[in-house]
This record gives C-alpha cells, sequence and structure tokens, in this order.
C-alpha cells in the first residue's frame, strides 16, 4: 500500500478511528460533548481505487499528495521554547500532515526588520510526535512495581473515582498540602488548560511546587540587583543595538526565530561578542569570540569594569541617581547607613547619600522605607568619594564613605594582569571589550538562562548588570542585559476577578513596581501554598539533603555548613515546605528526567508517595515512574494560547486542528470531569469540609460548582473560556477568540501591569521596538529592592560574611566532587526538553543517542575516539554515553545537550545522576527587604552546569578492565 504521510502507527488504511495499540484495535473515544458534533469519519484517499491512465507523469503523483481538507491556524500551545510561532496547520482526512510558518507579523518600525519567518524544525514536525509510539492513548493504572512497565488500561470513570478518592482521602486526614501539584514549565498554556489546573488545584488546597528553580532558570542575581525576576522586551530592540554581548548563550540553538535580530544589527554597523568557553554554533557568528575558562565568568566582567572605571568612562550621573554606589556605608561593621543607626526607633530601610552642596547626609529617596516613590534627585549631589563622620543614636561617632569607594577598592583584585591569570583571556581583550561597551550608543547583554545553572550564577549575572549600569545602558532602546519577560496575559477565566484587574491602568495611575511586590509576598505568605522545590526536596527527601549537606560540593568560603543556613531559613519561615507529602499530581512535565540526582531522588521522595498520577499526552521517563496515567490530548487536538513570551509583540493561539486522539482529552476538560468526580464521591461519601494549612475552608461537595463558576463552564467550554480571558486580557484590549484564532496572532496593544512574571516596566511605543525597565530610569520610579536602586551590596551578613557583598569572582565548586573534567551543557537544538527527545525525526538529525562531547585533548589522554562508549562518573553517580571528540570544546570541558530521557540510557541511569544539586545555600535568605520567598522569586536553584566528573573509556564489559 502507499505510504501516508505522519499515519497512526498500526494504521493500515481503514478506519483512522481505528489505531494498533498492543496488537488490538482501539476506537478513538470523543467526549460526549464532542461526540454528537463529530464529523463523519473520511477515508484516506490512498484508499480509493486508483485510475493509472489518470496519471501521465511522477510528477502528477507527487501533486495528488498536496492536497487538503482544511488549514487551521494553530502553535506549540504547550511548550516553554521561549517563542511563540503561529502555524498553518493542514488536515486530510482528519489526519495533521503538514505544518508551515505562518507569515503575518509586521514590523514595529520602519527602521526595523520584522518578525517572519518563525517556526522551527520542532514545531514543524509535531504532527509527527502527535501519532509516533511515545503517545499515551488511553487511562492506565500500575500493576506491576514503579517502573516495571506493568499496566493495565482501565476506564475513565475508574481513574478518575480511583484519583478523587485518594484526593479526599488525604485532604480530609492529614489536609490537602499532603497533596504536592506540580505544572513544571514545560506544559504551561496560557489558557484554558494551565489556568483550570491551577484552578482547581487551589480548590483542593494542594501544595504547588514552584518550579521555575528547580528548571535551572531562576536569575537570583537579577533578583538581588533588580528585585525582579526576569526582564526582557521585544527582539527587534537587538537591532537598535550597535554593541550586543552573546554571554553564556546559545541563541542559535534557543532563539531559532529571533537570531535574526541580533545578526542583523551588523547591517548598520553593530557589533556581536561571545562570551563562551566553547566555539558554540552561536560563536562562529560573532565578530569577537572571547574564550573565557568555564565559569569565570565574573572575574571578566570585573576586569572590564575596572577598565570602565579607571579609564572614566562610566556614565557619573546615572551612577548618582540608578544605583546603591552613592549610599554611605559604616567602616565599622561593613553595613549601610541606616535611619535607625542615627534616630531612636527609625526605619530600617531609608539610606543615606553625602550631599556636596549641603555638605552634610540626606536621605535618599525612593528606598524600601521611603515614603517618597520616586528615586529622582532634585537637586542633591550625592558624592561617590569621600570619608565621613556621621553622630549615630547613641551619641557616639561612626566613619562612612560612599560604597563607589569600597567598589574601587575590591576592583583592585581584578588587574589585566589578574583577569587574565583566572580566565585566560589576554589583557588587550579585557580593554578592548570595555572601551567598546562603554563607548556604546546602546550596548545589550544576551545571557537569558544559561547563566542561572551555575553554583555561582548570582556572581555572573550581578557583574553583568554592574558593567550595565556603569556605561548607563540599563533602561534605553537597545541597552541592558535581557533575560525573558511575558505579557501579562490572565492565567484566568473568572470575568468577575478580571473585571477587578481591569484593564492596564494609565501611567499616571499605574501602581509602582515596588508596591506589587511587598503586596505580592504579603499575598504569598498568608494566602499561597506555593513551594520552594529545592528547600522542599531537601526538607522531604534524606538522601538528597545527604548529598546537599556534603560541603565538599560546596564553595569553601562559606563559614557555617548547609545545615545552619537551612535550619535559619527554616525556623524563620523564610522557606516555607510543608507537611510530609502523600501524594503527588503533575501535568506534562519530567521531574525524574531533569532533578538533580534523580536516582536517589527516585528511590526517596519519589518511592515514598502513596499515589502518583500524571495526564500527560506522551510517555516520558516520570510517567513510567507513576500509578495512574491519564491521556491528554496533543497540541494540535485543542485549542490554547501559546507561551506569551515578549520576545515577539503577538499573542499566538491555535485551534484545534482534529478532536483528541484516542481516548484523551483536554487538560481543561480532565479537570472539568476530575472537579465533578471529587464532587460526585464527595457526596457519596458525606464528607464534610476541611481547612488547609493557611486556614481556609474546603468543601469538596462543591468543587465542580466553583470550579464551573456555577455551570458556567464544563467540559467542551475551552473556547468560551479563552474567549474571556483574551477579550478581558490587558495586552489584547477587547480582542474576541473568534478574531484571533482565525488569524493564529494579533499584535499586542500594551504590556499589561506589572506581574509576577510581566517584568518588563516600560510603555510601548509606536514605531519602535519595546525596551525593557524605562519606568525606572525615565520615569525615576524606584526599583523594587531594599535600596531602592539597582543594589550591588548586599550588606546582610550572610553574604557578607561569605565575601559576596560585592559581586566577586568565586571558583567554581567541586560539585559531585574532585574530578578533572566540568561538565557544562545546554539547552538542546533538537528537543524543547524533553518532548522530541525520543522522536525519530529529531533523532535521525543527530546520532540517534545520547553523546557527549569532548576536548580532543582529553580525549587523546583517555584514548578516547569517535563514538566511543565512556563512562562518566562522580562521586554522585555515573552513566554510560558514546563520546564525541571535539575541537570546539577546551580541554577540561566536557558537552552534553540537555533533556535526554534516563530509558535512553544503560540501566536508566542519565547524565543527571552526576549532577549533585548541591544548591547556593545563601539564596535561602529571607528577611532581607527584596529578598524574600514569593512565587517564582528569590530560592534557591537547581545548577547542574559545570558538574565535575571523570571520563573513561568502556573496555569490553568494564571500564578500562576495571570491571565496571
Amino acid at each position: 500500500m502507499a505510504l501516508i504521510p505522519h499515519a497512526p502507527r498500526g494504521y493500515t488504511g481503514g478506519d483512522p478511528g481505528l489505531l494498533s495499540s498492543g496488537g488490538a484495535m482501539v476506537k478513538h473515544a470523543p467526549s460526549p460533548a464532542r461526540r454528537a458534533a463529530a464529523p463523519p469519519t473520511k477515508r484516506l484517499s490512498v484508499t480509493r481505487p486508483i485510475d493509472a491512465n489518470a496519471y501521465t507523469s511522477a510528477e502528477a503523483l507527487y501533486r495528488d499528495q498536496w492536497n487538503w481538507d482544511k488549514v487551521v491556524k494553530g502553535t506549540c500551545n504547550q511548550a516553554d521554547c521561549i517563542a511563540a510561532c503561529t502555524l498553518n496547520l493542514f488536515v486530510k482526512d482528519g489526519i495533521v500532515w503538514r505544518e508551515e510558518q505562518n507569515a503575518i507579523y509586521e514590523a514595529s518600525g520602519d527602521h526595523l526588520p520584522d518578525f517572519n519567518p518563525r517556526g522551527c524544525q520542532k514545531g514543524m514536525i509535531y504532527s509527527d510526535l502527535m501519532y509516533d509510539a511515545t503517545r499515551i492513548k488511553y487511562p492506565m493504572r500500575r500493576v506491576g512495581e514503579r517502573g516495571s512497565g506493568k499496566w493495565e488500561r482501565i476506564s475513565w470513570d475508574e481513574a478518575l473515582t480511583t484519583i478523587a478518592d485518594k484526593v479526599l482521602d488525604v485532604s480530609t486526614t492529614t489536609g490537602p498540602a499532603s497533596i504536592v501539584y506540580d505544572m513544571g514549565t514545560t506544559n504551561i498554556d496560557f489558557g484554558p488548560g494551565s489556568p483550570a489546573q491551577f484552578r482547581l488545584t487551589s480548590l483542593i488546597g494542594t501544595t504547588s511546587l514552584d518550579e521555575w528553580a528547580s528548571v535551572g532558570d531562576l536569575p537570583m542575581g537579577a533578583i538581588q540587583t533588580w528585585g525582579l525576576f526576569n526582564t526582557d522586551g521585544t527582539s527587534d530592540d537587538y537591532c537598535n543595538s550597535d554593541y550586543i554581548m552573546i554571554w553564556l548563550g546559545n541563541p542559535a540553538y534557543t532563539r531559532i526565530p529571533d537570531i535574526h535580530f541580533m545578526l542583523e544589527s551588523r547591517y548598520k554597523g553593530g557589533q556581536v561578542v561571545m562570551i563562551a568557553p566553547d566555539y558554540n554554533p552561536t560563536t562562529m557568528h560573532a565578530d569577537l569570540w572571547v574564550n573565557l575558562r568555564v565559569a569565570t565568568d565574573a572575574a571578566f566582567g570585573l576586569g572590564v569594569a575596572k577598565v570602565i572605571i579607571d579609564e572614566k568612562l562610566y556614565k557619573a550621573n546615572y551612577v548618582k541617581e540608578q544605583t546603591d554606589l552613592p549610599l554611605l556605608v559604616r567602616e565599622d561593621n561593613a553595613r549601610f547607613l541606616r535611619q535607625s543607626d542615627i534616630t531612636e526607633g527609625g526605619n530600617d530601610g531609608i539610606f543615606y547619600f553625602w550631599d556636596t552642596k549641603k555638605k552634610a547626609i540626606v536621605e535618599a529617596p525612593g528606598s524600601y522605607g521611603s515614603a517618597t516613590a520616586s528615586i529622582a534627585l532634585d537637586g542633591i549631589s550625592p558624592s561617590l568619594e569621600g570619608k565621613y563622620t556621621v553622630k549615630l543614636a547613641d551619641g557616639s561617632g561612626v566613619a562612612v564613605r560612599p560604597l563607589w569607594e569600597r567598589l574601587q577598592e575590591h576592583l583592585q583584585d581584578y588587574t589585566l594582569e589578574k583577569v587574565q591569570k583566572i580566565t585566560g583571556v589576554h589583557p588587550d581583550v579585557v580593554t578592548k571589550v570595555a572601551r567598546d561597551y562603554a563607548k556604546a550608543k546602546a550596548a545589550s547583554i544576551f545571557a537569558s538562562w544559561g547563566a542561572c545553572k551555575h553554583y555561582h550564577m548570582d556572581l555572573f549575572q550581578r557583574t553583568m548588570i554592574l558593567l550595565s549600569a556603569l556605561a548607563g545602558h540599563t533602561g534605553k532602546q537597545g541597552g541592558g542585559l535581557r533575560i525573558g519577560a511575558w505579557w501579562n496575559m490572565p492565567l484566568n477565566y473568572d470575568k468577575n476577578q478580571l473585571a477587578l484587574l481591569g484593564q492596564a491602568p494609565a501611567p499616571d495611575q499605574r501602581p509602582k513596581v515596588r508596591d506589587v511586590e511587598k503586596i505580592m509576598k504579603q499575598m504569598s505568605k498568608g494566602m499561597s501554598m506555593s513551594m520552594p522545590t529545592m528547600a522542599y526536596l531537601y526538607a522531604h527527601d534524606e538522601g538528597y539533603r545527604k548529598v546537599v549537606n556534603n560541603m565538599k560540593f560546596h564553595d569553601p568560603a562559606l563559614p557555617q555548613p548547609v545545615e545552619a543556613y537551612a535550619k535559619e531559613a527554616f525556623d524563620k519561615g523564610w522557606m516555607p515546605t510543608g507537611p510530609k507529602p502523600r501524594m503527588m499530581l503533575y501535568t506534562s512535565m519530567n521531574p525524574l528526567r531533569r532533578w538533580p540526582a534523580p536516582h536517589i531522588i527516585r528511590e526517596g521522595f519519589w518511592e515514598s508517595l502513596e499515589m502518583i498520577a500524571v495526564w500527560e499526552f506522551r510517555m516520558s521517563s516520570s510517567v513510567m515512574q507513576s500509578d495512574i496515567v491519564l491521556p491528554a490530548a496533543g497540541w494540535h487536538e485543542k485549542a490554547g494560547i501559546k507561551f506569551c513570551q515578549s520576545l515577539v509583540p503577538y499573542i499566538c493561539v491555535g485551534e484545534a486542528a482534529v478532536d483528541p486522539l484516542y481516548e484523551s482529552h483536554s487538560e481543561f476538560d480532565i479537570m472539568a470531569m476530575l472537579a465533578a468526580k471529587i464532587q460526585q464521591r464527595a457526596l457519596e461519601r458525606e464528607e464534610g469540609t476541611y481547612v488547609d494549612a493557611q486556614g481556609q475552608v474546603h468543601d469538596p461537595k462543591k468543587f465542580y460548582d466553583d470550579w464551573s463558576l456555577n455551570g458556567e463552564f464544563g467540559e467542551g467550554d475551552d473556547t468560551k473560556a479563552l474567549d474571556v480571558s483574551i477579550s478581558m486580557s490587558q495586552p489584547l484590549q477587547g480582542v474576541s477568540w473568534k478574531e484571533i484564532s482565525e488569524k493564529g496572532a494579533v499584535r499586542v496593544k500594551n504590556p499589561g501591569s506589572y506581574g509576577p512574571i510581566t517584568a518588563i516596566c516600560s510603555d510601548m511605543e509606536e514605531g519602535d521596538a519595546l525596551a525593557p525597565l524605562k519606568w525606572f530610569v525615565e520615569k525615576k520610579e524606584p526599583w523594587p529592592t531594599l535600596t531602592g536602586r539597582q543594589q550591588f551590596y548586599l550588606d546582610h551578613p550572610w553574604y557578607i560574611d561569605a565575601g559576596e557583598g560585592l559581586p566577586t569572582h568565586k571558583e567554581n565548586p567541586n560539585g559531585g566532587g574532585d574530578y578533572p573534567i566540568e561538565v557544562t551543557g545546554g539547552h538542546t537544538r533538537h528537543s524543547i526538553h524533553a518532548i522530541f527527545r525520543s522522536n525519530k525525526t529529531m533523532l535521525n538529525l543527530q546520532r540517534g543517542e545520547p553523546v557527549l562531547y569532548m576536548s580532543q585533548r582529553d580525549a587523546l589522554a583517555r584514548d578516547i575516539h569517535d563514538h566511543d562508549l565512556v563512562y562518566v562518573h562522580n562521586d554522585v553517580g555515573g552513566f554510560k554515553v558514546h563520546a564525541k571528540p571535539t575541537p570546539a570544546l577546551q580541554p577540561g570541558q566536557a558537552v552534553i545537550y540537555h533533556a535526554w530521557e534516563p530509558y535512553q540510557f544503560a540501566n536508566w541511569s542519565s547524565n543527571q545522576t552526576t549532577v549533585a544539586g548541591a544548591f547556593k545555600p545563601l539564596h535561602m535568605l529571607g528577611g532581607y527587604g527584596h529578598l524574600d520567598f514569593r512565587p517564582i522569586h528569590g530560592q534557591p536553584s537547581h545548577t547542574p552546569r559545570a558538574q565535575k566528573v571523570e571520563i573513561e573509556k568502556v573496555v569490553g564489559n568494564g571500564v578500562s578492565g576495571d570491571g565496571r
């Protein structure tokens, strides 16, 4: 028979509603709401009698394949690839058989390129993935040991009843906080699936794991310095830069639809500088490659800062207004001078300048404790130098100096010669970068989330932001550090709640960012059940806790053990951890693939759970280790809003091109069914109310009524919910679901108010790209930090005692043990996290299995050749993988791109088994102004990069003859 493009596994040309599964023919089972409206099943054209005389050439046969029944607007609506692309989906005989880019994007201004085309090779083959062998087809229950692969098929009713009964059992005994909900980041859509899940888990009262840090994407350096989770603008703003530093990133892999803006900046004379230890696929496009040693980024940056200051290339007025560098610091205790120091009962959040006009101390406007909502100096002339004596509240005097002087002294450790010794970068290169960067009209730094995955990533980012502040690039068109941000689309479809939020207010009525942050932190302490994942795993997994407590994996300069930091953080409530978990619900994410030391956590935390239930469209390593599996609809089988990243000034959406395959349902419908089942079982069991850890009362007999907003929404009402959230959103302001779904994307009208992940902090300007952080620089709004400024000095005892009050260089600790090779890695080009990692089409573009790249010199010393099997190991674990020696890596560096599934390795021992996950304990700090936990904010992170390992060649059945 003729080949059918992307035909489902087992399809033989009959009814496409019948597919082979384990030898049985399984009928697609639409929901009752879909069944009546489902169109008659069509047969594929290849089953028709073929009239040989109708075809006169091979071209005619080829052309017959290129016809379709309809074209639907689609997108990768549940993938956090940090992009958004609208697609044309071609549907033939009920099968999605092709995707193409939907090129509808217009340029932001006449001087800027447009955004076309948008779409990568993953998005172009989802129609292959949705029909491949990894697809979950129907509800299943584990009948053997976890991970044994022994399952039985069950009905939806049985699966939902099992989950509902366990939810009620746990909630009414040990409390709903003993149920852990994990949404990850991979599965996030902006409607309607994720909002539906948040609504139900909130009604239950579950603990929710805050996974941004556990993915390794939390930019603690930005949080420490700016008080902001992330920030970015639109990617076309790179064309307003005349100097772009790509620092700890590889956008040729990770920003496929957006990197062209960086490269096109050179048409107008821009420079692209790559700062990376490896000659990666982006490096080859750079004008200058700064080839520094692994994890010495802070030393290089501080060397650049010293040149900028020594040669007086810094913007003094910017530094005085926008940073904490003019603030006075006490000589006796190395802390900022505070109002509480000089006035009895004074405020700890008010700080001081030395005013050269008044020749006296004056309050710095706009600080955390200041009533002034502006950092405008208004005639104040802060001194950057000098030593002064200030009278304290007890009548004694204390010497104070501006922080600027301390910074200059600190930078004496970063002379050109010392920087070269640390980083390997020649002094002439450091000097050239410093001069070019400082003299640029607008210079930007692309650092994104690669920088977030190192143990000392906060020191890297604090240094990058310092450079940007010294040169005055932060907060202007084409300038500043770029990490990531989102349009303020509501993860909600409750009309009443959205009406309270309203449309984006006028600039003069907009609440200040620092005030919004204070409110969010207060609400987090009193209302949220969100938990910092790394601290949560540390608290509830003894085996993992032992790994993290091993001080040989940490910074040797820490003055106290990890246990001491953790005890203080837990005792003071800085890091909430909740009660012992008993049940886990998760969706479309893969914790046993990406959590650190998964072989340890699997045997501890994971195995201790009484039930693990998941809804997912594909069989991942984590699903294989779960108990109840619900089949979720694929991306092209449901309506949704794509991850609303600010890089593209459009909201992209997708319609359901085909009905959900097999017995799958959309997440929205799954939540509707689960809410109804919990309510039904609560009524049948005559359950009463229960109280959660925050003291809130929950009534499971009303869960479906409350989830559905008293019947307004139910199964099959996903587009109805989307119409509410889109039409009432701030970025789209009145656009209907019908309008946007027909186009595939609509241009953003307004970034929206500041929110948990919406750290754009600028207004859109007609005719130009969007650049972030202008509210602080142009409108003089206080930064949401303790000092109200870009804060480069952390004067808390934890940081001072560890030698990190100011940004500094520290050697990468021995994560995993004292071994000679550092495994860095990066985001793969061939998958979005693990979603496409086992897809045959993508594997055919690679080696078809996991591969580790290593320096040719290291390989030669170990007699390792191309595709040899090697054993990579340290004190935490080990894995076997094929090696590829390459000249692109320095000696002492190896790379394995992320997201390989554990089941793709021998004995399920993946590259994550060598990742200690020994997070930086200083990040558990709370109660210090802006450094206080809230969801997606200050907390310890998963830092898998630059783990120390040894690599040995596998000989026969062992390793170098030792029999391992």
